[in-house]
């Protein structure tokens, strides 16, 4: 479902995502209200998110399952120059990609609780899925995890 950012059209998405779900259908969005720019293959951790995710869960009564990816840079990253070339040469160069998917969560009532508790659950399942493949970013210094950014309000 396309969402539209800084159009009258935006709020609409997370009632199309609210339909699909009330027919049965599961619905996976990017919390942060974005896919976070990259112009090379590191990974990071998820940025804030914004609170359509908690917004969404509450109003429909969905449980959220938290999803870490890492890896993916590894083939399309950079300008499109770049992603083309890192797609074509994927299959001799055999990136790594894993993928963890989290237990379901309940999310609390409250927004600003629910949008952290969210937030943290797909950290841990980032950290988890990124350090599977040694990436620095997920163990932090000294073997350390990273903390993660606090999530804003929206």
């Amino acid at each position: 479902m396309p969402v539209h950012r800084g159009t009258a059209h935006a709020a609409a998405a997370l009632d199309r995502a609210a339909v699909a779900l009330a027919s049965g259908r599961h619905v996976m969005l990017y919390a942060e209200g974005r896919i976070p720019p990259r112009r090379d293959s590191a990974e990071n951790p998820p940025e804030a998110f914004r609170t359509g995710l908690a917004r969404l869960a509450l109003a429909t009564g969905a449980q959220v399952v938290p999803i870490g990816r890492a890896g993916a840079r590894r083939i399309t990253s950079g300008g499109r120059a770049k992603q083309l070339a890192g797609v074509l040469t994927a299959p001799i160069r055999r990136p790594g990609l894993h993928v963890h998917i989290g237990a379901p969560l309940t999310l609390p009532a409250d927004v600003a609780e629910a949008t952290a508790l969210a937030h943290g659950a797909v950290t841990e399942a980032w950290r988890t899925a990124a350090g599977a493949l040694g990436e620095p970013a997920a163990l932090g210094v000294c073997g350390r995890p990273v903390e993660a950014p606090r999530s804003r309000r929206r």
